[in-house]
C-alpha cells in the first residue's frame, strides 16, 4: 500500500510516497524551509525507521526518497532547533 505522510501548505501533498506506511510526522520550519521527520516502516517487519526530508515553501519536495536518521524500532519521533541544529529525539521499543 502507498501511504504518504502529508501536511498543510495552502493544499496538502505527499512528502513521502514510500511503500508500507509512514507515521507521526513532526514539522519545524527554518532558513525558509519546512524539516519533516516521521517514523518510517519501509523495512518493516526488521525495522522502524527514522527519516527526514526538506520541503520549499512552494512545497517542494527536497528529498524524495526521505533521508534515513536511524533504522531502528522507531515508536515516535520529535524534533526541535536552537536556531543553528536541529535536535531529534526518538522514542524505541526497548
Amino acid at each position: 500500500m502507498l501511504i504518504a505522510i502529508l501536511f498543510l501548505l495552502g493544499s496538502d501533498f505527499p512528502v513521502s510516497v514510500e511503500i508500507e506506511s509512514q507515521h507521526r510526522p513532526v514539522v519545524e520550519f527554518t532558513n525558509n524551509q519546512f524539516y519533516t521527520f516521521w517514523q518510517d516502516l519501509r523495512f518493516y517487519p526488521s525495522d522502524r525507521s527514522t527519516f527526514a526530508a526538506r520541503v520549499t515553501e512552494e512545497g517542494l519536495v527536497l528529498d524524495t526518497n526521505g533521508v534515513l536518521l536511524m533504522r531502528d524500532r522507531t515508536i515516535s519521533v520529535d524534533a526541535a532547533y536552537d536556531g543553528t541544529n536541529f535536535l531529534v529525539v526518538v522514542q524505541d521499543s526497548c
